[in-house]
C-alpha cells in the first residue's frame, strides 16, 4: 500500500495524496460497513479480511498502475495512439486490474478454502478487495482536481467542474465499482469452493472473471472511448443499475439462507456433541451473540471475547456445512470440527477469568 500512495504522491504531491485519502476514507467507509454486516453471519477471520483490503490497496493498485502504463506504451508503438485509446479501456485496464484483485480470492481458494464456505463469503472478501483498490484510486481522482482548483483560487471553471463531476460520480454513482466487479469474479469462487473436480472448480472461475471484464470494459469505453458525453449515464442506467441490484439482491438471499442454515444445523451441533446445548440458541440469533460477547467481556476481558467471537463463527461453519451437506461439506466435516473443538478449548482455557457461557436470552430472530 505504501508503494501505491508513494505513485500517487508522484504525480500530485504527498499534501494532495492527503486531501484524496481523506476524501475516500469517507467515502468508502459505508462500503466497509454494509460488506461487514453481510459478514455477521460467519465472520471472517480478522486478519484475512483485512489482508484482502490491504490486498486491493497495495499489490493490485500499485501492480495494475504499472502494468498498465507499460502495456499501453508498448500498444503505442506497436499500432499508434489513436488504436491504443480503444484497446486501453476495452483491454488493458480490465483484464489487468481484474485478474490482479482476482488473484487474492484465487490464492483463498487454493490455499485457504476451508475459510470459503459459500458464495457469501467470496463476495465478503471480494468487497474489501474492491474497497481497498478504489481507497487508493480515490486519493488520485479527487486530490488531483482539487489541488487544481485551489492552485487556481477557484478561478479554473474547468477544474471546479472536474472536481465536481467527480465526486458526484465516485461518492454517488458508483462507490461501489470495484467491488461489484470482484464480486462477480466471488461468485464463481464461491461456487467453486464446495465443488469437487478440477473441471467442476475451474469453469465457474473463469466465467466469474470473463463477466467481470467484460462488465469494467463496457463501463471504461462508456467513460473513455466514446464521444457520446451522456453514454456513460446510459450504460449506468442500463447495465451498471441492474447489475448491482441483481448482486445486492443475491447477497440478502444468501445472508438469510446462511442465518436459516446456522439455526438449523445448531440443532445437529448439539445431538453431535459439538457444542453445549445452552448455546444453541444465542448461536441462531444474532442480538444473543451480541449480547454473549458483551457479557464475556465484562466479566473476562477483550480477549475472552475474541475467543467467543471465533468459537461462534467456526461453530457457525459447521452449522454451514451439516445443513448444506453437498460431498464437499462432507470432506471438510473432520477438519471443521477439529477447529471448533480447538476454538471451544480456547474458551475454557479462559475460564479462570469468569464465567464463559452465555446467559439466557429470549428474543425473536
Amino acid at each position: 500500500m505504501i508503494g501505491s500512495v508513494v505513485w500517487v504522491s508522484a504525480q500530485i504531491g504527498i499534501a494532495w495524496v492527503g486531501a484524496g485519502l481523506a476524501l475516500s476514507v469517507i467515502v468508502v467507509t459505508p462500503v466497509i460497513l454494509a460488506f461487514l454486516w453481510l459478514n455477521r453471519w460467519h465472520r471472517g477471520r480478522p486478519r484475512l479480511l483485512v489482508s484482502a483490503f490491504v490486498w486491493g490497496a497495495s499489490v493490485a493498485a500499485f501492480c495494475s498502475i504499472w502494468t498498465q502504463a507499460w502495456l499501453h506504451d508498448l500498444v503505442n508503438v506497436i499500432w499508434g495512439a489513436d488504436v491504443g485509446a480503444w484497446v486501453r479501456p476495452l483491454m488493458i485496464t480490465p483484464v489487468t486490474e481484474e485478474v490482479l484483485k482476482g488473484l487474492f480470492l484465487l490464492w483463498l481458494l487454493i490455499y485457504r478454502r476451508r475459510e470459503v464456505t459459500g458464495v457469501l463469503d467470496a463476495i465478503v472478501f471480494a468487497g474489501l478487495i474492491g474497497i481497498g483498490f478504489s481507497f487508493i484510486e480515490n486519493s488520485l481522482y479527487f486530490g488531483r482536481p482539487l489541488m487544481e482548483v485551489v492552485q487556481s483560487g477557484g478561478a479554473d471553471t474547468a477544474a471546479v467542474a472536474t472536481l465536481g463531476v467527480t465526486l458526484f460520480m465516485r461518492v454517488a454513482m458508483v462507490p461501489f465499482f470495484h467491488s461489484l466487479m470482484v464480486a462477480i469474479t466471488a461468485i464463481g469462487i464461491g461456487i467453486a469452493a464446495h465443488r469437487r473436480g478440477r473441471a467442476a472448480k475451474v469453469l465457474p472461475v473463469l466465467l466469474g472473471l470473463l463477466a467481470a471484464i467484460v462488465l469494467h470494459g463496457i463501463w471504461d469505453w462508456a467513460g473513455l472511448a466514446s464521444s457520446d458525453q451522456f453514454l456513460i449515464f446510459k450504460v449506468y442506467g442500463a447495465v451498471m443499475v441492474p447489475v448491482f441490484l441483481a448482486v445486492f439482491i443475491v447477497a440478502l438471499v444468501l445472508r438469510h439462507r446462511q442465518g436459516r442454515m446456522i439455526t438449523e444445523g445448531a440443532e445437529m451441533l448439539v445431538r453431535d456433541g459439538d457444542i453445549a446445548s445452552e448455546e444453541a440458541m444465542p448461536l441462531a440469533n444474532l442480538r444473543a451473540r451480541r449480547r454473549w460477547r458483551a457479557d464475556i467481556r465484562r466479566h473476562a476481558g477483550r480477549a475472552a471475547a475474541r475467543a467467543v467471537a471465533r468459537y461462534q463463527s467456526e461453530a457457525s461453519a459447521l452449522a454451514i456445512r451439516l445443513t448444506r451437506g453437498t460431498p464437499a461439506d462432507q470432506d471438510w466435516l473432520p477438519e471443521q470440527r477439529r477447529i471448533v473443538t480447538e476454538a471451544r478449548a480456547g474458551i475454557h482455557h479462559r475460564r479462570a477469568f469468569g464465567r464463559l457461557t452465555p446467559t439466557p436470552f429470549r428474543t425473536q430472530q
